[in-house]
């Protein structure tokens, strides 16, 4: 499919001037996380085929060229999961999770990169899929992100073995591994997160982290439908983080079925988006059920006195993203989606 898609751009603008509809690429684009460098926008997902995980480009963040698959790793046959890619120090890191083909246990990777199309060579293991805790049911760690705090990065991610937890550890500065214990920040201990928590993506609004984070089953019936978009908050970085009463994102029943796995980014002109993946109504939200799979939809992101809002999940006309490009370029993480610091 992949191979398909190659230089095709799927325009979703809308039926107005100065509108766009979601989703903004309709094919399957799972898991999505977003960069920019300079006045290009870079948008990576899960794989969907066998040539490494999925890349698109784009200048407006509406009208999007999928580049193929990059960044496949050679001790991995499948399950490439949830990447995310950092400029740091000159360099750009693809983070991923990956099924070791020896161990059967999904492992934390980073490969490495002079560009943010690649190609990018392998560069550490930061955490094995081998549980922490012996006799645990555990597949591994998925899902990072990486956040950098008053210039150190550190690396989050989700520890699979019951209860799910989302788990934080600071970063070598060469990025080739982690340093000291990892801490538990959350875990999936209400009942409408079905034992699940996904995508962790930390950001801080001057002294306050926002940890998003997604729960609930990503398929299921349209009935069971409960994946949906959290933001917990804290006034230090390791916690301890409150959950919210609602979520930022949830199913709109005969519109879009469990939105989640999100990335935040800033623009240039000040505002903040949120990308997200999620189901049409086309069968139920589930693989081999629904023949779209999850698709890439895009809403504005308000920063009020309650925390973050959206008005997503949207399928209605909405206003183009405001760029306002002033010659800015990338730096170290200004480019970054999920973790901006500000």
């Amino acid at each position: 499919m992949i191979c398909a898609l190659l230089g095709l751009s799927l325009a979703t603008v809308g039926e107005s001037p100065g509108t766009y509809r979601n989703p903004v690429w309709e094919r399957d684009f799972p898991d999505p996380f977003l960069v920019r460098d300079g006045r290009d926008f870079y948008a990576y997902a899960t794989h969907n085929g066998p040539e490494g995980f999925q890349l698109m480009t784009s200048r407006d963040l509406v009208r999007w060229t999928h580049l193929g698959g990059i960044g496949k790793p050679d001790w991995s046959d499948g399950q490439l999961w949830a990447p995310e890619v950092v400029h740091w120090r000159g360099k750009w890191y693809l983070f991923f999770s990956a099924r070791d083909r020896e161990t059967g246990k999904r492992d934390l990777a980073v490969s490495v990169g002079e560009s943010p199309r690649g190609p990018f060579r392998p560069h550490a293991k930061l955490v094995t899929g081998r549980s922490e805790n012996p006799g645990d049911d555990d597949n591994g760690a998925i899902d990072p992100d990486v956040f950098i705090d008053n210039g150190r990065p550190y690396l989050l991610y989700v520890r699979e073995s019951p209860p799910r937890a989302i788990k934080i550890v600071s970063l070598g500065s060469d990025m080739r591994r982690t340093e000291g214990e990892a801490r538990t920040i959350l875990l999936a201990d209400r009942p409408e997160e079905k034992g699940i928590l996904d995508a962790p993506t930390l950001v801080r609004r001057g002294r306050t982290y926002w940890l998003f984070y997604s729960s609930g089953w990503f398929q299921s019936s349209k009935e069971d439908a409960c994946y949906r978009v959290w933001a917990a908050r804290s006034s230090r970085l390791f916690g301890p983080y409150a959950k919210p009463v609602a979520p930022l994102l949830e199913t709109r029943p005969g519109e879009t079925y469990s939105p989640g796995h999100q990335a935040v980014l800033e623009l240039p002109s000040g505002e903040w988006w949120i990308a997200y993946h999620g189901w049409n109504t086309e069968g139920d939200p589930m693989y081999g059920h629904n023949p779209v799979g999850r698709t890439l939809r895009l809403d504005r992101l308000a920063w009020t006195k309650g925390g973050p809002r959206t008005p997503g999940p949207t399928l209605s006309a909405q206003p183009l993203p405001r760029i306002e490009w002033q010659g800015s370029a990338h730096g170290e993480r200004a480019p970054g989606a999920r973790s901006a610091a500000r």
